[in-house]
């Protein structure tokens, strides 16, 4: 077997540059963690998009969803690095800035369920309260990441977006989806306040970025939603100005929930308004019909500002916001993206 390694320089949203130094048959993402630097991932198996990163020179791209990374964005550089395996030095340009970079190892706590609530149909909404760990008593992130949870005596965990802003008190609120037949939402369809979990997190790169007063426009499939209000609530802590806007999709009215949470926005957020879009509406339903997206072409070639869209929902809604912002001439990287592909495990 070949013992070559190869230096490889990555360089941050921020303009931070780092190297990085891998072998034959170790991924990108391996090789980082090996080295003390946890790039921001999720699935490891290329099917969630949460590793997405630019790179150039010479390297096998392993198998992975098409639905997160397609042919042609694969023949233009655009890879996963939990499925990059390098043969020679790699330039990588990261999306996002240095500080989503976590060194050392991903923390690791346990919390406790103090609520669990049915808000929609197959939606539960999740709160914890997380036990001190080794930086406090507090629940530190940036709006728009993750945290894996661990079905209590198995290695069963999945990742779920914080749907709150980080606070103090150690509280993290969580929206889930339950899968019919999957063994997480088996276990969750049970789960009572007083259930003890392992936590692992923050995680993930997704998250609003530092682009002046330029307009935001957030796009939700189902509990994608998560992270976008996480974001928003983040703006109106800190009263930013930039005028705002959410379209919410779901398939039926009874998979909507967080209304009272945008309402709230809308009170306290200058400039933020905000769509619910059904798919399968019943007749009486009176507001949006179709997908979110339906109407965003003919929205970028109206709005006074170009905007930067942050998307989250499967990985065709992501694909395609890509396609429609990019037919309006919106740069690529004002299109900033989080996939998430259920498991049925």
């Amino acid at each position: 077997m070949s013992t070559a390694t190869w230096t490889h320089s990555l360089t941050t949203a921020d303009g931070a540059h780092l190297e990085l130094h891998s072998g034959e048959g170790e991924t990108i993402i391996e090789a980082a963690e090996e080295a003390g630097m946890l790039l921001p991932s999720s699935c490891r198996a290329g099917n969630c998009g949460a590793c997405h990163a630019h790179a150039a020179g010479d390297y096998e791209l392993g198998d992975h969803a098409a639905t997160v990374l397609d042919d042609d964005a694969a023949a233009c550089g655009d890879v996963l690095l939990c499925r990059t395996y390098a043969h020679g030095p790699l330039n990588i340009d990261l999306p996002y800035e240095q500080g989503r970079i976590i060194s050392g190892r991903i923390p690791e706590r346990t919390a406790t369920v103090t609520a669990v609530n049915e808000v929609a149909d197959d939606t539960i909404g999740l709160e914890l309260a997380l036990d001190a760990g080794e930086d406090g008593a507090g629940c530190e992130f940036d709006p728009g990441q993750f945290l894996e949870l661990t079905i209590p005596g198995t290695s069963t965990r999945r990742s779920y977006s914080l749907a709150n802003t980080p606070n103090w008190d150690g509280v993290a609120e969580l929206f889930i989806k339950l899968r019919e037949g999957g063994e997480f939402s088996g276990f969750l369809r049970g789960i009572e306040p007083g259930q003890k979990l392992a936590v692992r997190g923050p995680q993930g790169a997704f998250g609003v970025r530092d682009t002046g007063i330029r307009p935001r426009w957030f796009i939700a499939g189902g509990t994608g939603l998560s992270p976008l209000l996480s974001m928003l609530e983040r703006m109106a802590e800190w009263g930013e100005p930039h005028p705002s806007r959410l379209w919410f999709g779901v398939q039926t009215e009874a998979e909507i929930f967080g209304l009272e949470a945008m309402d709230a926005l809308a009170e306290k957020l200058p400039g933020f308004r905000y769509d619910v879009v059904v798919g399968q509406p019943s007749e009486s339903w009176q507001g949006l019909v179709g997908t979110p997206l339906d109407g965003l072409g003919d929205a970028l070639a109206q709005a006074p500002a170009a905007p930067d869209i942050y998307v989250c929902g499967p990985p065709g809604m992501v694909a395609a916001t890509k396609r429609i912002a990019a037919a309006a001439g919106l740069p690529a990287e004002r299109v900033v993206v989080e996939n998430f592909a259920p498991s049925a495990a």
